[in-house]
């Protein structure tokens, strides 16, 4: 496997000689579903200030601008939610790391995992994004990764590195 350099809050999270073996995150599709109706309102609202200025001959062109770029500020939001929600596995663990400014990390240490439970709806199967379950002996519960693209090749990967892990003695 490949080795993915750790960067920002990732690598404060990582103990010594742990690391990264792959990283994903919620599947594209979902992020253009949260951002559609946003920049959709904002081509709106320029388009009918450009119409309505053109049309009174005002230079109202400015508050338009001021106004449209309030959804911008939602899409923008909304992709840094997206893009600071991890799904990351490690040598050692599996981490579901979200939040831009306050953050929240969840751990499934690798020696605890019993089982991984995958799910694809057909359009899951069509786009490649599903749902991932990792079964640990945690009596916290199972830790479920909605819509995550690549969820086969991340639950191999998991495997792999379970496997990896029970060879050099680390037993569960």
């Amino acid at each position: 496997m490949d080795r993915i350099e750790a960067h920002g809050y990732l690598r404060k999270v990582l103990g010594p000689g742990e690391q990264v073996l792959f990283v994903t995150r919620q599947h594209g599709l979902f992020l253009f579903f949260r951002i559609f109706l946003w920049l959709a309102a904002a081509l709106v609202i320029v388009g009918v200030v450009l119409a309505m200025s053109a049309a009174s001959g005002n230079s109202e062109v400015m508050i338009g601008a001021t106004v449209a770029i309030l959804p911008l500020l939602v899409v923008w939001w909304q992709w840094l939610e997206w893009a600071n929600h991890a799904y990351i596995l490690t040598n050692r663990r599996v981490i579901q790391m979200v939040g831009v400014l306050n953050k929240q990390v969840v751990d499934s240490l690798l020696e605890k995992l019993n089982d991984i439970k995958t799910s694809q709806t057909l359009f899951g199967r069509m786009f490649g994004y599903g749902d991932v379950e990792i079964l640990t002996a945690n009596e916290v519960g199972n830790n479920v990764f909605d819509h995550i693209a690549r969820p086969l090749e991340f639950k191999s990967a998991m495997l792999e590195a379970k496997q990896a892990l029970d060879v050099a003695g680390v037993k569960s």
